[in-house]
């Protein structure tokens, strides 16, 4: 460092800002391969758990983390890649324990990025700490509540259902606010920070999974208030889908405790993936050796819902009943939704990024050609390489998330009995099924069968 420190006081003015322009590129270069390593183990990840190979699932991530892939800044993913492989694992209290740690990171990483407001503008996102996208941190407390469930937690798993609620109401004070602290940061007012309305204020699975539990807990009152509001967000749900039907919840059954003791859970599809979109704008002064020619090029990630294959749910009890469970959360279309409500915000800071960077290399190369014409064409040129290559949308998001959520309750006799979860194409061809033998005894009062086919 001395030796670095002593060259630089010597460098001229010129020499200083051709240092800085290769030091920033080499920085940022390296970097960039880190979060293409990421991406790639995100993928191999998400193909492992697509197969319903949770043990190697398991494995590939603590690999990662050994390998540095997932670093400090990435944990939120992390935790919430292990809270899902452990769920479905059949691992509740370690998948709580990582669904949690996700939680408690989302709610300080949200906290530093309104803090950090334009500083964060001039940085790549992939070396931002991920801050978690506001529906991956509502449907972090489903499957904890489904862990609760499990462990036959009620009062836990209410709490869950409680938090989901809270954070859909709060979804679009949250977005507002993230709008507001750039806007306010952004003292150049460079472009308009505004976000869009989001068209969905309520979970149905939350309201599903809450009127269940106050039900078997005997209190009725707000079993009923939970249905209501669960019509509420089926409703809003079918604006999100075209193809959707009204739904066939029995409501009547869902809050007569003594109806049923099975709940039945069956989770399809994929959460949305982010792809990268990316925009170029070039100024072209047509006076020769101007220097006021301008080139930006800024990136920024998408969202694209991933369909799904399986287009009903049922299941098979003891090979001679059939019964469907009922569509009651498309959380990839509510995802894709909240997403669409911050993309505005997302565009901005990209293109507020590439803004500053151009800017900041046009001003180093007008200055350098002042005394050295073919330095200062060469850090141009190297801005502009510098630009395409190290321009990468943040694509990071939380693979192992389901795409929708099937829910029906049932009751059984007591006795032992083998339960089939079926997923069903467009024809009724059964593309993947989960058999269980459960027992049934007089002190049963509610056992959660769960299947997943993410496919």
């Amino acid at each position: 460092m001395k030796v670095i420190a002593s060259s630089y006081k010597n460098l001229s003015l010129v020499k200083q800002s051709a240092f800085f322009s290769l030091l920033l590129g080499v920085s940022i270069l390296l970097s960039g391969c880190h979060s293409y390593m990421l991406d790639h183990a995100q993928d191999d990840l998400r193909r492992s758990f697509e197969e319903g190979n949770y043990l190697e699932s398991e494995a590939l991530l603590k690999k990662y983390k050994q390998d540095d892939i997932y670093r400090s800044k990435d944990q939120v993913l992390y935790n919430l890649e292990s809270g899902i492989i452990y769920h479905f694992s059949g691992k509740y209290d370690s998948s709580s324990m990582y669904l949690t740690e996700a939680e408690n990171l989302i709610d300080q990483n949200y906290t530093k990025s309104i803090s950090r407001g334009v500083a964060s503008f001039l940085g790549n996102d992939n070396n931002l700490v991920y801050d978690g996208e506001p529906y991956e941190d509502i449907y972090l407390n489903s499957f904890k509540a489904l862990n609760y469930i499990q462990l036959q937690d009620w009062d836990a798993a209410l709490v869950e259902t409680r938090r989901m609620v809270y954070k859909m109401e709060q979804l679009d004070i949250k977005i507002k606010g993230i709008a507001e602290a750039f806007a306010k940061s952004d003292s150049n007012k460079t472009t308009d920070w505004s976000s869009k309305k989001i068209n969905i204020q309520n979970s149905a699975l939350s309201h599903y999974l809450a009127a269940v539990l106050y039900a078997k807990s005997g209190d009725f009152d707000d079993a009923r208030i939970e249905s209501e509001k669960l019509s509420i967000a089926l409703q809003e749900q079918e604006l999100l889908s075209v193809s959707r039907s009204s739904s066939s919840i029995d409501h009547t059954k869902l809050i007569s405790p003594n109806n049923y003791n099975v709940l039945l859970a069956g989770f399809t599809g994929r959460a949305p993936v982010k792809v990268e979109s990316t925009a170029r704008i070039f100024i072209d002064d047509d006076e020769e050796d101007s220097d006021d020619d301008f080139y930006i090029k800024f990136a920024f990630p998408s969202i694209q819902v991933q369909p799904s294959e399986v287009q009903f749910v049922r299941a098979v009890i003891n090979d001679t009943l059939n019964i469907h469970l009922d569509l009651v959360e498309e959380m990839d279309k509510v995802a894709a939704e909240v997403y669409s409500a911050k993309e505005p915000i997302i565009y901005a800071r990209a293109l507020t990024r590439a803004l500053a960077k151009a800017t900041g290399t046009k001003w180093v190369s007008n200055v350098v050609k002042k005394e050295k014409k073919w330095l200062g064409e060469l850090i141009s040129l190297l801005g502009f390489i510098g630009q395409e290559v190290s321009e990468k949308a943040d694509l990071r998001g939380w693979q192992t998330m389901p795409g929708q959520a099937w829910l029906q309750v049932i009751q059984l006799p007591e006795g032992e009995h083998t339960v089939r979860i079926e997923h069903l194409n467009h024809r009724g061809r059964v593309l993947y099924y989960d058999e269980y033998i459960i027992k049934v005894s007089p002190t049963t009062e509610l056992e959660l069968i769960e299947s997943i086919y993410a496919n």
